[in-house]
């Protein structure tokens, strides 16, 4: 029997981000306070501006195999504007951590995507392989950053009784039913457009998905990790 097999919807990256998921808030805690902190950090702040270099060279390269970046197609679209907007914001919690203006990181990030647009197939080739690692620690201090929002969402609510009043258990108060809605919207509309601009944004550059429906599991994986990890921390 010949053919290729179908391609797995979970990657190296989404196993990482699964482990990375569970750990990432107590690191975050013990390396700067928090990832998404504001206090002066150099480390911190330098691991953030590569990381936005790492995103801006592989903007500015293409593998042979994939497809061109074109403005008006749905790569494009999921680049330009949520991938500048993910610059934005760790380039502005850089800026806090070094105590320098580094607003011009989002602007070279939307010059780079422009003039990937333009050059297209002339780009530089370079290995797919090597552009998912260098878009990789930007998405690993992205995912840093939304299990701290979700750590900070989850403090001070009894997860025992928030977990009964979701998956069914005694009749619970109104008013906690009401705050377990409010959370898990917060979760699912709240981390489905961060999944969509400070994760699948850069991977979708880096190595192009020919079958988008995967970005479903992986985002599942994604988000139920997250909360475990923030959870059990919340619990400590």
């Amino acid at each position: 029997m010949t053919g290729q097999l179908p391609r797995l919807p979970l990657r190296g990256e989404d196993l990482g981000l699964a482990a990375w998921n569970l750990v990432s808030v107590p690191i975050g805690v013990a390396v700067g306070g928090s990832w998404s902190g504001s206090d002066r950090d150099p480390l911190v702040g330098i691991i953030e501006v590569l990381a936005i270099l790492g995103v801006i060279v592989a903007i500015a390269t293409r593998t042979p195999e994939a497809p061109p970046l074109q403005a008006d197609s749905f790569r494009g679209w999921i680049l330009a504007g949520p991938l500048v907007g993910a610059a934005g914001l760790i380039g502005s919690n850089a800026s806090d951590r070094l105590g320098l203006d580094l607003g011009l990181l989002g602007a070279l990030t939307l010059i780079t995507i422009v003039a990937a647009f333009v050059l297209a197939d002339r780009l530089p080739v370079l290995p797919e392989l090597q552009r998912r690692l260098l878009t990789a620690p930007f998405i690993f201090l992205a995912a840093g950053f939304f299990s701290d929002i979700v750590a900070g969402l989850l403090d001070g609510v009894d997860l025992v009784d928030l977990a009964g009043a979701v998956f069914g258990g005694p009749p619970a108060p109104p008013e906690q039913v009401a705050i377990a809605g409010f959370l898990l919207f917060a979760l699912l509309a709240g981390s489905a457009a961060f999944y969509a601009m400070l994760v699948m944004a850069p991977r979708e550059l880096a190595a192009p998905e020919p079958h988008p429906r995967v970005w479903f599991t992986r985002f599942l994986v994604f988000l139920v990790t997250a909360v475990l990890g923030a959870g059990g921390w919340v619990l400590l």
